[in-house]
């Protein structure tokens, strides 16, 4: 049996596209959609969804109701709690540090590269003094618009984090482009105004972009260690799951390189769906091209609300129930194989997989100006063995006096580690080219006015390491 492991921020992105929670800023909305497109992937090709029953109190009853095909697992009961404090170790060990206004510690500088944009920090004038500013380091409105989507779900987590009772420090070390340390009585050299006297600190705005990471981090790293656990496959909000594919390079020792090696190669070729990841042999990665389901939903049911149920829905055709059959032979097959020995049978059944994914984009896609919007799912699968030999922490062994569900009994059989990849780059454009089919997504779609939004500003790339009255770089 196959299980998708899903993040409470995917549910509650759900529940802002279907109308049922408030949105804290427009810019969020086409995250939104990407984690909604997940989640209905995950529907379509997975025997059965999970998800941790760590919700907000006073709203877990509500949400588990809003989801009833979802089996929610006791954190408690489970040994999560374990997980969870060493999640809570892990981001707690980051060291978050700017120089010359860019990342340079390598949890955070990966995953921007990943992420595909741009993020600087200036001095800019306020009230006569240079404060840090946080900006997109970008010369249009596309990159412009993908920083404000990006840095939208980077900010969501720092309400996550308060939500759910937890708080996260800001702190940030800070060095100019020259290598200097900034502290209170800095000042900025080169400055046009006045003697370039600064806060010496770093901004609310920044301090809350760092919470926010550390947060992130947390939460990937939990749900990447909840996911070995249970052998399940995640499905995290859009941001979260950028950020697991840098951890888990990191853990598994693939190389700094290696989540953007993977996402390029099956974002880029469409005849070649299976390919080594390590060179030991170790690792490998399959790729299925698939239609925007979501957005073939909203135009059969006109109304983002009835997507979901709608998914349910068309499970059952045969074409989707031969597609699962698919995954959970290629699943069995790592499981019960060495990868040398499964890459030869897996190839069969991805080449068989891809000629019937060639029907359901067919039958699921929608024109656009662009074509048929099409998305990946990319499976990155390791063998246990490769799992005891680095530094992947370990999870808490199983707890035979707890009754486990019937239907993750297979627990008690140590089995690889299978994780999800995506392109959040790339299926943002996705987003932005569907027409008719975007609208109908965020047409329920409601703003809390009173919540607090950061405001994306914008540097020209020409002029980042200008002086002017009233900016000068970091």
């Amino acid at each position: 049996m196959t299980y998708a492991l899903i993040d409470n921020s995917t549910l509650t992105a759900v529940q802002r596209i279907s109308g049922q929670a408030l949105t804290k800023s427009s810019d969020s909305v086409d995250t939104d959609i990407v984690a909604l497109e997940n989640f209905v992937q995950a529907i379509l090709f997975y025997d059965r969804i999970v998800a941790i029953d760590d919700y907000i109190p006073k709203y877990r009853d509500a949400r588990i109701s809003e989801f009833p095909n979802i089996d929610f697992l006791n954190k408690a009961d489970l040994n999560l709690d374990k997980i969870e404090e060493t999640a809570f170790e892990k981001s707690g060990e980051l060291q978050p540090k700017l120089r010359g206004g860019e990342f340079v510690n390598d949890d955070f500088k990966n995953l921007i590269e990943l992420l595909q944009t741009h993020i600087v920090c200036t001095w800019d004038i306020s009230s006569s003094v240079y404060h840090l500013t946080l900006k997109s380091l970008s010369d249009n409105n596309q990159e412009f618009d993908k920083y404000g989507n990006i840095a939208a779900a980077i900010f969501s987590e720092l309400g996550d984090a308060q939500e759910s009772g937890n708080r996260t420090k800001g702190n940030v070390e800070l060095f100019d482009r020259f290598g200097n340390p900034i502290s209170k009585d800095y000042k900025v050299p080169g400055a046009k105004w006045g003697d370039g006297e600064s806060s010496g600190e770093a901004s609310g705005a920044i301090k809350a972009f760092v919470a926010s990471l550390v947060w992130l981090a947390n939460r990937s790293i939990f749900y990447s260690l909840s996911a070995k656990y249970l052998q399940a496959d995640t499905f995290l909000y859009p941001i979260r799951q950028a950020y697991q594919q840098s951890y888990i390079s990191q853990t598994c020792n693939y190389g700094m390189d290696y989540p953007k090696h993977i996402v390029d190669h099956f974002s880029t070729l469409v005849s070649q769906d299976l390919i080594d990841v390590q060179n030991a042999g170790l690792a490998t990665a399959t790729s299925t091209s698939l239609p925007m389901f979501s957005a073939w939903l909203a135009k059969q049911t006109g109304d983002p609300a009835q997507i979901v149920n709608a998914a349910y829905s068309i499970r059952y055709n045969p074409e989707l129930v031969e597609a699962r059959e698919q995954l959970r032979e290629v699943r069995r097959l790592f499981d019960e194989s060495d990868i040398g020995t499964a890459n030869k049978a897996v190839s069969r059944i991805i080449s068989d997989i891809n000629k019937g994914s060639n029907d359901i984009r067919i039958k699921y896609g929608i024109e656009t100006r662009q074509g048929l919007p099409v998305t990946k799912l990319v499976h990155v699968y390791n063998t246990y063995a490769a799992l005891t030999l680095n530094s992947f922490p370990k999870v808490p062994g199983y707890n035979f006096k707890v009754k486990v569900p019937e239907f993750l009994h297979n627990l008690k059989q140590p089995k690889g580690f299978r994780s999800v990849y995506r392109n959040l780059t790339e299926d943002l454009s996705t987003v932005w080219s569907l027409g008719e089919a975007r609208d109908i997504l965020g047409s329920r779609v409601a703003i809390d006015k009173q919540a607090r939004a950061y405001s994306p500003k914008q540097e020209q790339p020409r002029y980042r390491h200008a002086h002017s009255q009233f900016k000068s770089p970091m």
